[in-house]
C-alpha cells in the first residue's frame, strides 16, 4: 500500500505540473494557427533558428546550476542553508548570461548574415538576446516552487505567465502587425514583466547577502561537467533545424519546426511527469520501498507515454488540419519519429535516477554526448536524402542511444529492479499500431476516425496482460483522474 501511496502522490503531482506545463507549452500550441496564417513555412523557418540559437545559448548559461540546486536543496531542512543554494545559482546564471547577452548584441549583424545571408534580421537577434538574462527569473524561480513540492503555486504563476506572453504577442503580431519584429518585442516585454513578478517572490531568497561561494563552488564542481552535456543536448534536439537549412531551405525547416511543435504536445505530459519526478524521487530515496516505487513508475510510464504517444502519431493529419493551414499538411510525416523522442527523454530520466542519488553526474553527461554523435552523423546521412523525415528519424534513434547507455551505468552505480520489458514490449507495439495505421487505414473519414480510436484502446487489454495495471487500480486511477478533471473544471467554471 505504501509504494501505491508513492505512485498517488507522483500522479496527482504530475497532473498538477501538467497544467504548469500545458500552460507554458500552451504558447506554442496557441501561436500555430496564428503564425501558420500570418507567416509562410519560410518565415516560421526563421523563427525557429532564433530560437534554437538562442534555446543554446540559454541551456549553456546556466552552467548545469538547476541540477546542482536540485541535489543541494534537499540535503537539509534548514532555510538559511537553503538560501544559499538558490541565491548561489542566480546571481551565478545572472551574470553569465549578461555577458552572453552583450557578446550576441555585439554579433548580431555578423550572425545574421551567417544564417540568413542578410543583415536584415539582426534587430530579431537583438531582441532575443535581451530575453536571456531575463529568463534566469523565471528559471530559478519555476524550480524553486518545485523544490518545495508547490505544484499550485507553480501553475498559477506558469498559467499567468503564459497566458500574459500569448496576449502581447497578439497584440504585436495579430492587432498591430508587426510582423517578425512583433514577436521579439512582445517576447522581450513579457520576459521583463514574469522578471518583476519573479523579483517579488523570491527577494528573500536571491539577496546578494545569501550568495555563498563555497556553495557555489561545489555546486559548480557538480554542475559544470553538464555544461558540455547541455550543448551536446542541444545538438540532440535542435541542430537538425541548422543542417536542414544547409541541404534544403528555409521551408523545411519551418515545415519540421511545425511538427516539432506539435509533437511536443506530448511534452505537455511527458514534461509535467519530469517535473514532478527529480523531487518526487529524491524525496524518497531514503525509504525502503522507495526502489519498489521507481520500478512501478517505470512500467506504469512506458504504457501511460506509449499510449500517449501512439494517440497522437494516429490523429497528427488530423491535428495539422484543424491548426494549420494546406502547405503545412506536410510536417505529419515527423510527427511519430518526434513524438517517441519525447517518451524516451522521460524513460531516461527514471533509469537514471540511480547516478542522481549517488550525485554522480558524469554518466549524465556522457549519454548526451553519445546521444549527440548519433544525431550529428545520422543528421548528415539522412537529411540530404530524406529531409525534414531524415531528422526525426535521427532524433529518435539519438535518444534511443542514451536511454541504451544510461540504464547499465545506473544500475551500477545504484541497483533498482527495473521490469525493463515492460517498455520494450510497450514501444513495440505502440510502432505495430502506427504501421498499420500507415499501411492500411485511410487518411480521412468517420471510418478511419473510429478504426484509430479502437486501436488506442488497445492499451487496455496490454495493460491488464503485462500485470502494469490490475483491474482495481485501474478502477482507482479513472476516479483519481474523473476527481481532478472535475476539480480543474469546478476552477474554471
Amino acid at each position: 500500500m505504501s509504494v501505491l501511496r508513492h505512485i498517488k502522490q507522483l500522479a496527482a503531482e504530475s497532473f498538477i505540473y501538467g497544467i504548469s506545463g500545458t500552460a507554458a507549452k500552451s504558447i506554442g500550441f496557441f501561436l500555430i494557427p496564428i503564425y501558420t496564417r500570418i507567416f509562410s513555412p519560410a518565415d516560421y523557418g526563421i523563427i525557429a533558428l532564433i530560437t534554437t540559437l538562442t534555446g543554446l545559448l540559454g541551456m549553456f548559461v546556466v552552467l548545469g546550476l538547476d541540477n546542482s540546486s536540485a541535489r543541494w536543496f534537499y540535503d537539509t531542512d534548514e532555510v538559511q542553508n537553503r538560501k544559499h543554494t538558490i541565491s548561489s545559482w542566480f546571481w551565478c546564471q545572472l551574470s553569465v548570461s549578461c555577458i552572453i547577452a552583450l557578446g550576441l548584441i555585439l554579433f548580431a549583424r555578423n550572425i545574421s548574415a551567417l544564417l540568413f545571408k542578410s543583415q536584415e534580421y539582426a534587430i530579431l537577434i537583438c531582441l532575443a538576446a535581451i530575453t536571456i538574462p531575463l529568463r534566469t527569473f523565471s528559471k530559478v524561480l519555476g524550480n524553486w516552487l518545485r523544490y518545495q513540492r508547490r505544484a499550485w503555486t507553480t501553475t498559477i504563476f506558469s498559467t499567468a505567465s503564459s497566458l500574459g506572453t500569448i496576449a502581447i504577442i497578439v497584440l504585436f503580431v495579430v492587432v498591430l502587425r508587426w510582423g517578425l519584429f512583433g514577436i521579439y518585442s512582445a517576447n522581450l516585454i513579457a520576459a521583463i514583466l514574469i522578471a518583476i513578478a519573479a523579483i517579488s517572490i523570491l527577494k528573500t531568497w536571491i539577496s546578494p547577502a545569501c550568495l555563498s561561494w563555497v556553495r557555489l563552488k561545489e555546486m559548480l564542481e557538480y554542475g559544470l561537467p553538464l555544461v558540455p552535456a547541455a550543448i551536446a543536448s542541444w545538438v540532440t534536439i535542435s541542430s537538425d533545424r541548422f543542417i536542414l537549412q544547409m541541404f534544403h531551405d528555409n521551408s523545411e525547416v519551418g515545415l519540421y519546426s511545425v511538427a516539432a511543435t506539435i509533437a511536443s504536445g506530448v511534452a505537455l505530459i511527458t514534461g509535467a511527469f519530469r517535473m514532478a519526478w527529480g523531487p518526487f524521487a529524491f524525496s524518497i530515496y531514503r525509504e525502503k520501498e522507495s526502489i519498489d516505487v521507481y520500478s512501478e513508475v517505470l512500467s506504469l510510464y512506458a504504457l501511460f507515454g506509449c499510449f500517449l504517444g501512439t494517440t497522437v502519431s494516429l490523429f497528427a493529419p488530423l491535428v495539422l488540419r484543424v491548426l494549420t493551414t494546406r502547405e503545412y499538411f506536410q510536417s505529419a510525416s515527423c510527427i511519430p519519429f518526434l513524438v517517441f523522442s519525447f517518451i524516451i527523454i522521460g524513460s531516461t530520466y527514471i533509469v537514471g535516477i540511480g547516478s542522481g542519488i549517488v550525485k554522480r553526474s558524469t554518466p549524465i553527461a556522457v549519454s548526451i554526448f553519445i546521444g549527440a554523435s548519433i544525431n550529428i552523423i545520422l543528421n548528415f546521412l539522412l537529411i540530404p536524402r530524406y529531409g525534414k523525415e531524415g531528422a526525426a528519424i535521427a532524433t529518435l534513434l539519438s535518444y534511443m542511444g542514451v536511454f541504451t547507455y544510461r540504464y547499465p551505468v545506473s544500475q551500477k552505480d545504484y541497483r533498482i529492479p527495473y521490469r525493463i520489458w515492460d517498455i520494450i514490449i510497450c514501444f513495440a507495439f505502440s510502432w505495430l499500431l502506427i504501421l498499420i495505421n500507415t499501411l492500411f487505414i485511410p487518411a480521412w473519414g468517420l471510418t478511419a476516425f473510429g478504426l484509430r480510436a479502437m486501436m488506442c484502446c488497445l492499451f487496455i487489454p496490454l495493460a491488464l496482460c503485462l500485470k502494469v495495471i490490475r483491474p482495481e487500480q485501474f478502477r482507482q486511477l479513472c476516479v483519481l483522474f474523473s476527481r481532478r478533471i472535475k476539480g480543474v473544471l469546478t476552477c474554471f467554471f
